[in-house]
């Protein structure tokens, strides 16, 4: 059964490498699934439980080259159709979505990291990561209040990748793209308040806290100036 899972992955992996090489639409997209790559699935279906393992395996060996391939736009394009690949095996792989997302996206291809992103999303609804890679999108495309949308629902989950602080802060940068400054003065408060609190669980002596608490103050003094007199 391990050696037939393994040619079948084999198989799949082919022809997703090859699509990715003819059009350089990922095989996870809507379209790839449908039209482009229409056995994928139907395939991997026959993997049952193997699955899950032969995900993390593709994943930690593909994590491992994007540190390697990182800034190499060539390299890191070879890594999509394993990263492609590890979706279809297990689409909760989140890790997987958000990381092939970026790099679909800094190759140029924005519609295709759109659709590979909703896709994830799709399947992984409660995913801060995915959300906050949407709203990331939306930014590029200045379409402010999707992406504004999009953080705050990354807000109301918990993130794995991210931080919330970045989710905030890029709350805080759509907002303000919005000329909203009582919801981005809202947001900051919202920031040096979770940071206050952070600091006080790394139960760091003042000397060592002294950074973050003037970065603190720093977010204090430029909420202080948002939102009055509108």
């Amino acid at each position: 059964m391990k050696r037939l899972a393994m040619i079948l992955i084999v198989v799949v992996l082919a022809g997703a490498m090859l699509q990715w090489g003819l059009d350089r639409t990922p095989a996870g997209s809507k379209a790839g699934d449908r039209e482009l790559f229409p056995s994928a699935s139907s395939v991997l279906d026959l993997l049952g439980g193997a699955r899950q393992y032969l995900a993390y395996n593709m994943y930690i060996k593909t994590d491992t080259l994007h540190h390697t391939y990182y800034g190499s736009f060539v390299q890191e394009a070879e890594l999509v159709p394993y990263l492609v690949l590890v979706t279809y095996l297990d689409p909760h792989y989140e890790s997987a979505f958000f990381v092939g997302t970026g790099i679909i996206d800094a190759l140029g291809q924005h519609e295709e990291a759109l659709a590979f992103n909703l896709r994830g999303i799709e399947a992984n609804p409660e995913s801060a990561d995915l959300y906050y890679s949407l709203g990331d999108l939306y930014l590029e495309e200045k379409e402010y209040g999707k992406a504004r949308e999009a953080f705050e629902k990354a807000l109301q989950y918990e993130p794995e990748i991210v931080s919330r602080n970045m989710v905030m802060l890029a709350l805080e940068s759509a907002c303000h793209a919005l000329g909203d400054e009582e919801a981005q003065r809202r947001f900051i408060l919202l920031r040096a308040q979770y940071s206050l609190v952070a600091l006080y669980r790394l139960g760091l002596d003042p000397v060592a806290m002294g950074d973050s608490i003037r970065k603190i103050n720093d977010m204090l003094n430029t909420a202080a100036g948002l939102g009055r007199g509108k």
